[in-house]
């Protein structure tokens, strides 16, 4: 015996259910926040963890991220288990002040080198302008805690996340 759906008939019903498919449709949209956020779990990042002479507020992977405001500076670690790039992600709500500098650190085991990346203020509002996103990423050479330092006076709030990807050098 073969069996389908009732098809509507009334005009009322094919509008009810066009209306219904366009509310799924519509609801099903998600904010650019929460695509940048995914699945991950925020951290409150109000730790106090030992790094190269220093202290991190917490632990940051694939699976969590922060919340913070500019102008100001922070401090995280990311652990690896094999030589990776790090990519660094700040999701901007609002951008009230564009500054004149943004730096972010990445930092070997032991802080014995780093990699450096300043980007003038202007350039991160352009670039966060159409998806509210910044990035920039860097290679790690060596499996252990990382320590990475940001800071900017750009003017805004921010969500910030790592990707980490093995990588292949």
């Amino acid at each position: 015996m073969k069996r389908s759906l009732p098809v509507p008939t009334s005009p009322f019903q094919r509008r009810t259910a066009i209306a219904a498919a366009l509310l799924v449709w519509l609801c099903g949209c998600s904010s650019g926040r929460d695509d940048f956020i995914g699945a991950r779990v925020k951290d409150s990042c109000n730790g106090s963890w030992p790094v190269c002479s220093q202290t991190a507020s917490c632990f940051i992977g694939d699976q969590s991220y922060i919340e913070g405001r500019f102008p100001g500076q922070g401090k995280i670690i990311v652990r690896l288990e094999e030589p990776s790039e790090v990519k660094v992600s700040f999701f901007f709500d609002d951008i009230s002040a564009v500054g004149t500098l943004t730096s972010i650190v990445w930092y070997e085991t032991g802080c014995k080198a780093s990699t450096r990346v300043d980007v003038e203020g202007q350039s991160v509002a352009t670039e966060s302008n159409s998806t509210g996103v910044f990035e920039r990423s860097a290679n790690l050479l060596e499996k252990d805690e990382h320590l990475i330092s940001f800071k900017s006076d750009l003017e805004a709030t921010y969500l910030m996340k790592v990707e980490i990807t093995p990588a292949v050098f």
